[in-house]
């Protein structure tokens, strides 16, 4: 008998502990370049990145912004800081896409204006909680941060017979490392 409910278990087993994986989803970016993505599964470096941490004196803000571009595709995003103080440095930390516009994520797309030029437009959009900028050092010496971020844009149309779609780009394991910046205070 016990070998009969050994048998049993074994097969048992055999065909249900493999329907039990549970899926990860991994946005991993595969290349060397100090900055980098993987946008919807392909890995993204852009061949253009300017970034800048900008003092204002008038309202105690500083604020980092970053634009990288390449093959159409472009990222900007900008960290609002309150309070701060009138350094090159910025403080580390997790900063979450937030609906007071203190941090903001674009992800644009270049697509033809009602002029027929080529423009940068946005692609979807990226709500508050919808990805996050993770500040991980700073050199204001040399004036290099590093860090990594990760978003997703959410796009929807209703076509011409009324039916919804939604298209959702991922920009996943972000990173960027030692990426040279300028400082300015006015």
């Amino acid at each position: 008998m016990n070998k009969l409910k050994l048998l049993t278990f074994l097969l048992l087993s055999a065909f249900l502990i493999p329907s039990c994986k549970k899926d990860t989803v991994v946005g991993t970016a595969y290349t060397t370049a100090a900055f980098q993505a993987n946008i919807n599964g392909s890995s993204w470096a852009p061949d253009t990145i300017s970034t800048a941490i900008t003092y204002n004196s008038a309202t105690k803000t500083k604020v980092f912004t970053c634009t990288s571009t390449r093959e159409q595709k472009q990222i900007i995003w900008s960290i609002t800081l309150k309070n701060a103080d009138n350094s090159a440095g910025f403080t580390t930390g997790v900063y979450a896409v937030d609906s007071a516009a203190t941090v903001t994520i674009q992800y644009n797309t270049q697509q033809k204006d009602a002029s027929g030029n080529y423009v940068f437009l946005p692609h979807g959009t990226i709500s508050p909680g919808a990805g996050a900028i993770v500040i991980t050092s700073v050199d204001s010496v040399k004036k290099q941060i590093t860090g990594t971020f990760s978003f997703y844009s959410r796009t929807s149309a209703t076509d011409s017979s009324g039916d919804l779609s939604i298209t959702i780009d991922n920009i996943l394991g972000g990173e960027f490392t030692s990426i040279p910046y300028t400082f300015t205070s006015n």
